[in-house]
């Protein structure tokens, strides 16, 4: 699908990405069909036009429009506050909370919600143990 000029991708909760495109509208209308049915394509397609109208700003409209057109037999989405951080954004949408160890010990951080090894990806904001925010992430 390398090179399609129309294209929808949403990701799973299980990490899988999928991706409907086509070289033409009229092909992509007919895989969002294939998918999704008339009626889900033609949600889909207006919630798209929708979207570039005025994008959503926080996870929730964002799952909101999609599990408004694509059935949830094809997509299963639930937030929960560990991998939904309030106030901190990137310019790709909300972060994700991240936290480990290293041979410093533990670390905890906000990062880009983009696929590991996107060129523009964003870099992560590293809590220090003394923010107020480490002991309530």
């Amino acid at each position: 699908m390398a090179g399609a000029n129309f294209q929808v991708s949403s990701k799973l909760n299980d990490g899988r990405i999928f991706v409907i495109g086509a070289d033409t509208f009229a092909d992509f209308k007919s895989n969002l069909v294939e998918v999704l049915g008339v009626d889900g394509a033609e949600g889909a397609i207006t919630t798209m036009a929708t979207s570039i109208e005025g994008a959503p700003v926080t996870i929730k409209q964002a799952v909101n429009n999609v599990t408004a057109v694509i059935p949830a037999s094809v997509v299963s989405q639930t937030t929960t506050p560990s991998t939904v951080p309030t106030g901190r954004t990137c310019k790709h949408g909300p972060m994700t909370k991240r936290q480990g160890a290293s041979a410093k010990g533990p670390w905890k951080a906000y990062m880009c919600s983009t696929p590991k090894g996107t060129p523009d990806q964003c870099e992560p904001i590293f809590l220090k143990r003394n923010d107020a925010e480490w002991s309530t992430f």
